[in-house]
């Protein structure tokens, strides 16, 4: 019997592989911010490229590594080799994360490929989770982390930290324009802190000025890793994945389940198309029609079939 080869672990200074000599055809970039990424936090996808500052803003979240882990593993018989896209420590735990497209994912050609490497981390009791375009592009995240990414490597005095410190002594919640106007506290200085964790939100909420602050767990709490894991309606299914259980059918089989939507019956105030003001005057001509496939045209919406006067 063939001899399976251990994992390979790299160390923390240095990526597994660097993606812009790997992928030298794709867009690739980086993310580097002190004390959270020991090195550049590499990206080659748009949904990589929104995960990596998501990361960074959780609370949580000590180190974001890049490619940083190489795993050797059985697939089907045969010895695979797979590279998690990231590395993240938060508490006592180091977590590696894969982030691809909800479709791509559950497709069927990819889908056990997925399962077969959730096995195997289940197996060596390493943590391992996904993440989803829909996660990633869930509001009001994605406003708040667009705004809060500007502001992850901005230099903050520390007399404006030890201002308003001082102020939440004083009172444990207040508006960002309140502490603006009471503080000497500029717009620019309180997204800052925000944005390296040392103030707090409701991140189920879009932040703006109005929007209330408070120091970290008193009482707000800021985002968690968790809380993008088990975000949308697919949190669960992706958690049971990631644990490698069950069967291809039965994931196809739950997430067409959980993007079917219950129709309502039909009454005057959910039809489609509302009211009709006014009578059509005619169907399209031939020549007005733009082309489009058979199966494309059943959204057209012809009008009365009356002829032109003087036809």
């Amino acid at each position: 019997m063939k001899k399976r080869r251990a994992k390979k672990l790299v160390g923390t200074n240095a990526p597994s592989r660097n993606l812009v000599e790997v992928s030298p055809h794709r867009t690739t970039g980086g993310l580097q911010v002190e004390e959270l990424t020991p090195y550049p936090a590499e990206y080659e996808s748009p949904h990589e490229k929104l995960a990596i500052p998501r990361l960074l803003l959780c609370r949580n979240v000590k180190k974001v590594y890049s490619q940083q882990e190489r795993t050797y593993l059985d697939h089907e018989g045969v010895e695979r080799r797979y590279t998690a896209d990231f590395m993240v420590e938060h508490g006592d735990i180091a977590t590696l994360l894969e982030i691809k497209p909800l479709e791509f994912l559950f497709h069927p050609e990819h889908l056990p490929k997925y399962l077969s490497i959730a096995k195997h981390f289940r197996k060596t009791k390493q943590a391992f989770a996904f993440i989803v375009d829909e996660q990633l592009f869930c509001e009001p995240q994605k406003t708040n982390t667009n705004l809060l990414m500007r502001y992850l490597t901005s230099p903050l005095p520390s007399e404006a930290l030890a201002r308003v410190t001082e102020a939440f002594q004083r009172k444990q919640t207040m508006a960002i324009s309140e502490l603006c106007d009471t503080e000497s506290c500029s717009l620019a200085e309180a997204y800052t802190l925000i944005a390296q964790r040392r103030l707090c939100f409701d991140w189920s909420q879009k932040l703006t000025k109005s929007t209330l602050v408070s120091l970290p767990d008193q009482p707000l709490k800021g985002l968690f890793l968790e809380d993008i894991l088990r975000s949308t309606r697919h949190g669960d299914l992706l958690a049971a994945l990631a644990l490698g259980r069950g069967t291809p059918d039965q994931y196809r089989l739950e997430t067409t389940t959980a993007l079917r939507q219950t129709r309502p019956p039909l009454t005057p105030w959910n039809f489609v198309g509302g009211f009709s003001k006014a009578a059509p005057l005619r169907d399209l001509g031939a020549t007005e029609l733009s082309p489009r496939k058979s199966w494309e045209r059943r959204d057209r919406a012809p009008g009365q079939a009356t002829k032109p006067n003087n036809a």
